[in-house]
């Protein structure tokens, strides 16, 4: 009788998956708190990052907006004129450009892969163009955010922002 070859692909327990799991969840949250702040450090009235999904599902950023909507910055260039004063933040970006917008549009598509959620824009937000399902990661306690979404601990509110109701009211 031959012995059984042993399967080369490693197991894991449920309990390890969902600790995994928990620590990926985490780390997105993290990593949103550090962008959040990064953004708002670069631009005191930014209260949202924007984007839209291209035709295959990823995050394509458009500006960072303001508590009624006004664009801050656009992001849909090469670089964020505004200069990162904070030392710690810096650090935290390691080898990462916080004013280079695609290193930035990264940590939004590594949050997204992790599993991250993140809101829908509030409708009376929205510019004329913005795509028909305009998304954003809430940068303050002063953002108010839209769609029929539970506040859920992949969603990504780094201040614990507002959730607006049908009506739009908060």
């Amino acid at each position: 009788m031959t012995s059984p070859i042993a399967d080369p692909r490693p197991r894991i327990s449920v309990a390890d998956a969902q600790h995994v799991e928990a620590q990926a969840i985490a780390t997105v949250r993290g990593l949103a708190l550090m962008v959040a702040d990064t953004l708002r450090a670069m631009y005191d009235d930014a209260v949202y990052l924007v984007f839209y999904r291209d035709e295959y599902d990823r995050p394509e950023l458009a500006g960072l907006r303001d508590v009624e909507g006004r664009t801050v910055c656009d992001l849909t260039g090469d670089r964020i004129p505004a200069a990162l004063n904070d030392g710690e933040l810096r650090a935290a970006w390691g080898s990462l450009d916080p004013q280079n917008t695609k290193d930035l549009q990264h940590l939004i598509a590594l949050m997204d892969s992790l599993g991250g959620e993140f809101d829908d824009l509030r409708e009376e937000l929205c510019h004329y163009g913005d795509a028909e399902w305009t998304q954003c990661l809430p940068l303050s306690p002063h953002a108010t955010v839209g769609g029929p979404r539970t506040a859920g601990p992949r969603h990504l509110r780094p201040y614990g922002t507002h959730h607006a109701d049908i009506s739009g009211a908060l």
